[in-house]
């Protein structure tokens, strides 16, 4: 599949690069590692005009930690992400969640700002230009019908992003740019549960930067991620936890899951579970009831719906037994 014709833009700052979105809209597109884009243009899923790479922009392809906060620029290689010191110290889930992306040559490309902005996915929309003729345009590609949810008004595409549950489990935010000013809002606050537009990011606007607490001491984390293979393929289920306990009681916990919905989602009910009681075989197997109830998939891609409810039970008791150290 070829690409169609565009121009390549390549700004130097953060200024300029926001100054050309704003200047052209909808027909332009960021590209940095190009593992997702690529492949959606040569779908034509989208065909920009104008493709802003920003890859030479200085200052947000560095990591840097004072000791509170680790400072992870949107540019930073997944693989740098896995292998930093810092990373592994202070934030292990997220290097274990950019371990588990794509396969290596997909990390050593694909950057922690543009995972995080993932596109959603689905079976009927993630095809040629020739297949998607054979059948009405659904709502992502601007149709009327939902193919996952035939009576739905909105979109069910899947999120599959590996980091993002990660950085949701370790209360990470984001600062996010664009030609009218910039903004720092929690992860949480960015992901709307939509598969037509899965974030509130406004036109023109990128993330430049991901700010992640650093765990406090005896604070313990994890990512899990099922999948049909262990190489390449995106999660079935992937989830992250982080528990931190005080006198054999449980000060912090915090659990995220991807690979269910249109977005990835905190698993409120099961923080609830443990806070405040002595993590155990018993309120582990609470919280991870609570995630249960609480996902609510639709997509049937790879597996059915209740498989991958199934699974998210699974992979909460996994992962909270694990940072526990009950294994």
């Amino acid at each position: 599949m070829r690409l169609t014709k565009f121009e390549h833009l390549e700004p130097k700052s953060l200024v300029e690069a926001c100054a050309i979105l704003a200047e052209h809209g909808d027909k332009a597109r960021i590209i940095a590692g190009g593992t997702d884009i690529l492949v959606r243009m040569k779908q034509r899923l989208v065909e920009p005009q104008f493709v802003v790479d920003i890859k030479r922009i200085d200052g947000i392809a560095e990591i840097k930690s004072d000791g509170a906060e680790l400072r992870i620029g949107a540019l930073v290689a997944l693989s740098d992400v896995q292998k930093s010191a810092a990373v592994r110290e202070q934030a292990p889930a997220l290097a274990e969640a950019a371990a588990a992306v794509g396969a290596t040559q997909l990390q050593n490309m694909g950057t922690i700002g543009g995972n995080i902005c993932l596109e959603t996915r689905c079976w009927y929309y993630n095809q040629t230009y020739t297949w998607r003729q054979g059948r009405e345009a659904c709502l992502k590609a601007g149709g009327s019908i939902c193919y996952m949810a035939k009576a739905s008004k909105r979109c069910y595409a899947l999120y599959s992003g590996d980091t993002a549950p990660a950085l949701l489990a370790l209360g990470a935010r984001v600062r996010l740019v664009s030609a009218s000013g910039e903004r720092t809002i929690g992860l949480e606050e960015l992901f709307v549960d939509d598969g037509k537009k899965p974030t509130i990011l406004n036109p023109g606007e990128l993330i430049a930067e991901v700010i992640v607490p650093v765990a406090a001491n005896g604070q313990r984390s994890t990512y899990l991620k099922f999948r049909r293979r262990e190489a390449i393929d995106f999660p079935i289920v992937g989830v992250a936890a982080a528990l931190g306990e005080e006198n054999g009681v449980c000060s912090k916990a915090a659990i995220a899951v991807t690979g269910v919905g249109s977005a990835p989602f905190v698993a409120k009910d099961s923080e609830n579970a443990l806070l405040g009681k002595k993590v155990s075989q018993e309120t582990i197997a609470e919280a991870a009831e609570a995630a249960f109830k609480q996902a609510k998939p639709v997509s049937d891609m790879e597996v059915s719906p209740a498989y991958r409810k199934r699974l998210v039970r699974v992979l909460v008791k996994d992962a909270l037994t694990k940072v526990a150290g009950l294994a």
